[in-house]
């Protein structure tokens, strides 16, 4: 019954390889983004803007990242101890 719930279905979903290459690709092409738009670093208004929010989000998506790499690394560990040894 624990399977069908909608967590584990999320956590399914979620602990894919799929989804953690795509925030990588993500991730890199957020840091690309702030590190273009801020240039030599002495712009103002909206170009400095779009390089804060975009690095911002970058960190929040690096931070994901790694919450989510641990994640897949426990469950995987917890999976190969759950296994009867043959």
């Amino acid at each position: 019954m624990a399977d069908t719930a909608p967590t584990a279905r999320f956590a399914q979903v979620v602990l894919r390889g799929r989804t953690l290459i795509i925030l990588v690709v993500i991730d890199v092409v957020l840091f690309l983004v702030a590190n273009v738009a801020n240039g030599s670093g002495h712009q103002h208004g909206f170009r400095n803007a779009v390089s804060n929010v975009t690095f911002a989000l970058f960190l929040i998506g690096f931070v994901i990242l790694v919450v989510l790499a641990i994640a897949v690394l426990v469950r995987s560990t917890l999976r190969r101890r759950s296994k009867p040894q043959v």
